[in-house]
């Protein structure tokens, strides 16, 4: 009965040390280039869409990833953005799923959902955000690696009970940013 209870604890000891190791964290700063900015609106009870011009949006990244299998992990994220174009600051929360080609430490292809919320409804009231890239390491060191981002980004925006965007007699309805983007990030 004593060998089972060490036995037990002997390999909790070496499950546990194995599944510290499964853990890692990744912080990124993107910049964020739309392509496309689509703006619905309503006016006189009719539907319509324009355009509005590019500019350039940040955002800051963390995310607490855990290596399910040896080429996948999923991760849970948080971060903050300037959507220049529309001047909107948001919140982000949300998850990720990561694809390694040959293991962590090395290129990865990456799908990210986030939903995006604000305390300032003034502007709008949700949104969500859905992205696909690729990374590569730069620098790889034994506590850290140094990664480079490129990746398409879909962030969409219910604007219901907003203010106008463009015109200051429109009721908005929704507005998409379509855009390209480049991010440096470090996972640990």
């Amino acid at each position: 009965m004593n060998n089972f209870f060490l036995i037990l604890a002997f390999s909790l000891f070496f499950i546990n040390g194995y599944s510290q190791d499964k853990w890692f964290s990744t912080i990124e700063l993107d910049f964020v280039v739309p392509s496309k900015i689509e703006y619905n609106y309503s006016f006189n009870n009719a539907g319509t869409e324009i355009n509005l011009a590019s500019k350039t949006s940040f955002a800051l990244y963390y995310a607490l990833n855990y290596q399910l299998f040896n080429k996948f992990s999923l991760g849970l994220l948080t971060g903050v953005q300037q959507q220049s174009g529309a001047k909107f600051f948001m919140y982000k929360f949300g998850s990720n799923i990561k694809y390694y080609f040959v293991d962590s430490d090395n290129v990865y292809t990456y799908l990210q959902y986030a939903h995006n919320f604000t305390v300032d409804k003034d502007k709008f009231n949700f949104g969500d955000n859905v992205r696909i890239g690729i990374g590569f390491p730069v620098m790889k060191r034994d506590a850290f690696n140094l990664n480079l981002n490129i990746f398409y980004d879909i962030n969409g925006f219910d604007l219901s009970g907003s203010k106008p965007l463009v015109f200051g007699n429109e009721t908005p309805e929704s507005i998409y940013f379509r855009s390209f983007g480049i991010s440096l990030g470090a996972k640990f």
